[in-house]
């Protein structure tokens, strides 16, 4: 569907026409001939009610819908837009046994300077306090990793003040952005769930905060050699502002897992009858780099440093939009898992075209130096760009 929007000056001249069409007269040619100065103030107003009006389609659908707008669509297909959430970190405090460690202390992280919570009150047993606390702010900005430290805000008589995380809870996220909100309205549209099927997989996975995208399929992972059902694999991919190539870590695979497993809501099962736990592997995607050899460059010198830049670019982002397909779920029209020597060579010579530069041939493949005519991406694998060989 397309909004055609009459320009300023056509609505100017429509009015004008209108008008004398009404009084069956023509308006003087004069700037400042009363006919002429109202259809002109009419177009001005007219103009911006128009472009009112055609903002107000784009909002209609999901596709060109944004903020607000976007997240009432999502509420009518029963799925709210995921806000940001809180870290939350396991850490262990060393110190003398029967030490009381209040809930009103803070702990401060040493790598990223954010407090955190303690949930409860906790004794030191065994010569360690284990404490559960929750970021202040939420946001990727609380995350941790196992081993990191946290330093308490004030001393307690019998208890070190430094603290060591041992796992990550929950992985702090940012409020979910309109182009991944989008992507999971589209997924509801665009295929049927029920029975626990792959679309069921895919929407479960994906209403857990911080999962960008994931692939269900059915069987085992592919190294395994037993990939048979009722075997089930879901690849995580990460939002990026928790990993930037798409790494899903361990704390975010565990909620996916129960995310498939249990209503949140509810606490009713959500598989089949007869799919158990232990027949499910939720496992992050992969991110293969690519390597690229472009022959012979023939470029002006002042030209050459800018070439490379914009093939570098261009390269990045051909990769990033590359995903693997599940056969059954993922419509034929948004394939894009295959990468041929053909396609990379074609992005590489538009940028030689407008540079007035060649190249005599260009190669691609998984290391330096060997080179494949076509590629197609394993379940759960994704691509980046690796290196650009000049020779």
């Amino acid at each position: 569907m397309s909004v055609n929007l009459q320009t300023t000056q056509e609505i100017i001249d429509q009015n004008l026409a209108n008008f004398e069409a009404a009084l069956n007269q023509n308006s003087p040619l004069n700037d400042k001939a009363f006919l002429r100065v109202l259809s002109t103030n009419e177009g001005a107003m007219f103009t911006s009610l128009f472009k009112y009006g055609a903002e107000r389609v784009l909002q209609n659908l999901v596709l060109t819908a944004t903020a607000e707008d976007l997240d009432g669509l999502g509420n009518e297909y029963g799925k709210p837009r995921n806000l940001a959430q809180s870290t939350v970190l396991t850490f262990t405090l060393p110190g003398t046994n029967g030490t009381l460690i209040p809930s009103s202390v803070r702990f401060v992280g040493d790598p990223n300077g954010v407090t955190y919570i303690p949930d409860s009150d906790q004794t030191i047993t065994g010569g360690i306090a284990t404490i559960v606390g929750t970021a202040e702010e939420a946001g990727v900005s609380g995350n941790l990793n196992v081993s990191d430290t946290l330093t308490m805000d004030t001393e307690i008589a019998g208890a070190e003040t430094v603290a060591t995380v041992i796992s990550v809870d929950t992985t702090g996220t940012e409020e979910e952005t309109d182009d991944n909100y989008r992507v999971r309205i589209l997924d509801v549209i665009r295929s049927q769930g029920g029975g626990s099927n792959t679309a069921d997989y895919r929407n479960w996975s994906q209403e857990v905060a911080g999962v960008a995208r994931a692939y269900p399929y059915s069987g085992r992972p592919v190294a395994d050699p037993t990939a048979t059902p009722p075997n089930r694999t879901v690849f995580v991919e990460a939002d990026t502002s928790i990993d930037p190539d798409g790494l899903a870590p361990s704390s975010l695979l565990t909620s996916v897992r129960e995310s498939i497993t249990t209503n949140p809501d509810t606490g009713v099962a959500r598989q089949a009858l007869g799919q158990t736990d232990d027949l499910l592997f939720v496992i992050s995607i992969i991110r293969t780099p690519i390597f690229i050899e472009i022959r012979n460059l023939d470029v002006a010198a002042e030209l050459e440093s800018q070439l490379k830049s914009d093939i570098s670019t261009a390269l990045t982002a051909f990769f990033l939009v590359m995903k693997p397909f599940v056969d059954g779920l993922d419509p034929l029209f948004d394939r894009n898992d295959l990468i041929t020597d053909l396609t990379v060579s074609a992005i590489v010579q538009d940028l030689l075209s407008a540079s007035g530069a060649s190249a005599t041939g260009v190669g691609f493949g998984l290391s330096v130096g060997s080179f494949l005519a076509s590629y197609r991406l394993d379940p759960g694998e994704k691509v980046k760009l690796g290196t650009i060989t000049y020779v």
